[in-house]
């Protein structure tokens, strides 16, 4: 049998980081091949009571896939498909192991079912992360407005205990807590960071792809009319019986600028057009459907966009795969280079982290949340980027710290934005998750439901706390 765990040395160091740049430190390392090789780890584990931290493609802006001692369990080798299917009614299932990513799943599932294309609607704009933390941390993608949660689209799990024990993890199967809740298994195990176990194997929902796919950027040279196009959009979204669109996505100025900044050493969007430095916000509309009846939709689209003082003329408008991939690689741009700022800033102060929000306040307009937003960045003197899912007030707003002492401010800030958003009932962790990070600087302001329910399934299914020590839950948490 090879060799399954090594000893931590400065070979393996990116493997104590995540894109938050939270960091941490191990003993030792494993990359399992196969399920049979996760068991075999944990057998020889289980000897010496050591924790496991659960890793994939390293994506995750939580540092929930970050070590604080012990063994670091990498799953980026278990990458197979291991069977698909066309069923009856169109729709395809593919069963893949947790590691494979969503640039690789996408080219397999394209091989797979060529005479019926399919795809798998969840689409995070980070085309490395891997099924397993998509799955695990709950990440949705730009397109959850038409086709909602990734939840939808994950039939099943094959889950490995802590005693290396299988459990196929379903919507049939029903798990009973202690506290009397009945949930279904699988969500055991979507969303919860690791903390329950380790995924061996998922079975995938595909659907058929849309017949055709269009991307158009509109740009507005205030931020407030960027706002109003949301809000009327917001108010009486255009329609089609065969057409729809699945994403609204807005950008704001300092994205924009960051991603100027370093467009030319990104391969899919150096091509793009320059961003005229006057202006102020971007919003990305995506088109699913019958090709005359998306054209029904842009014309819709246009003129409400003219009404906000949207030119037409400046507008990026593209259809195919091809080119829309490259408006997508646009909009990951903004996570993209703010993860850049806080790599820089850390070679100043290696205190400073990735501070980025996850929340929504659906209840009220979003030029209104958006003027908010910038408001308070202001008044504290934050620089900060803002982007995200204009549709459900879904904004990631990452603050850029010159230094420590702007990084504190932003931490500040952020929980002030967390207490408000509690205060109007919204939700403050929807795709990212908790991880170690949040539950730092959130201390206190956590989902109380969530974080009870994780507590409940980490005692019944983890008592000795092995899986992913440090994520949601536990005591009261160090601040950052």
């Amino acid at each position: 049998m090879r060799q399954l765990i090594y000893p931590m040395k400065e070979q393996y160091e990116e493997f104590l980081i995540d894109e938050s740049k939270f960091t941490g430190f191990a003993d030792s390392i494993s990359f399992p091949e196969s399920e049979e090789e996760i068991q075999e780890v944990l057998r020889v584990l289980k000897n010496e009571n050591v924790p496991v931290t659960i890793q994939g493609g390293k994506t995750g802006i939580t540092g929930a896939a970050v070590p604080e001692g012990g063994h670091v369990m990498n799953l980026s080798h278990m990458d197979k498909v291991k069977s698909s299917v066309l069923l009856e009614d169109g729709t395809g299932r593919i069963t893949v192991e947790p590691g494979i990513n969503r640039i690789d799943l996408d080219k397999e599932i394209a091989a797979a079912f060529r005479r019926n294309p399919q795809f798998w609607p969840p689409d995070p704009t980070e085309t490395s992360a891997t099924v397993g933390g998509i799955a695990a941390t709950g990440a949705q993608g730009i397109s959850r407005l038409l086709y909602g949660s990734s939840r939808k689209y994950i039939e099943s799990v094959r889950l490995v205990d802590v005693d290396g024990h299988v459990i196929t993890a379903g919507r049939e199967e029903k798990l009973t807590l202690p506290s009397g809740r009945v949930i279904d298994w699988i969500d055991a195990v979507l969303g919860k960071e690791g903390i329950t176990g380790v995924i061996s194997e998922l079975t995938l929902k595909l659907l058929p792809k849309p017949e055709s796919v269009w991307g158009i950027a509109f740009f507005f040279c205030k931020t407030a009319e960027a706002g109003r196009f949301v809000d009327m959009l917001r108010q009486d979204l255009p329609e089609c019986e065969n057409a729809a669109i699945a994403a609204v996505e807005y950008i704001d100025r300092e994205a924009i600028g960051q991603i100027e900044k370093h467009k030319n050493v990104m391969t899919k969007i150096k091509e793009l057009p320059d961003v005229g430095e006057g202006i102020e916000g971007m919003v990305y509309i995506e088109l699913h459907g019958v090709e005359e009846e998306i054209e029904m939709l842009a014309e819709s689209l246009m003129e409400s966009a003219m009404v906000c003082g949207s030119n037409p003329d400046e507008a990026w408008a593209v259809s195919g795969e091809a080119d829309v991939e490259r408006l997508h690689a646009f909009r990951h741009g903004a996570a993209e280079t703010a993860n850049l700022y806080i790599e820089e800033a850390r070679r100043n102060d290696a205190r400073i982290t990735k501070l980025g929000t996850d929340m929504a306040v659906s209840d009220m307009p979003f030029s209104e949340v958006l003027a908010n937003v910038k408001e308070d960045l202001e008044d504290v003197g934050l620089r900060g980027c803002v982007f995200g899912h204009a549709m459900e007030n879904h904004l990631h707003v990452n603050i850029l710290p010159d230094d420590y002492d702007d990084y504190v401010k932003g931490i500040s800030l952020i929980r002030k934005w967390v207490s408000e958003v509690r205060e109007h009932h919204g939700q403050i962790v929807l795709e990212h998750g908790i991880g170690k990070l949040k539950r730092r600087i959130l201390d206190g302001l956590l989902p109380e439901q969530h974080v009870k329910l994780c507590g409940e399934l980490k005692a019944e299914l983890d008592a000795g706390n092995v899986w992913n020590r440090g994520n949601i839950t536990g005591g009261k948490a160090d601040r950052v």
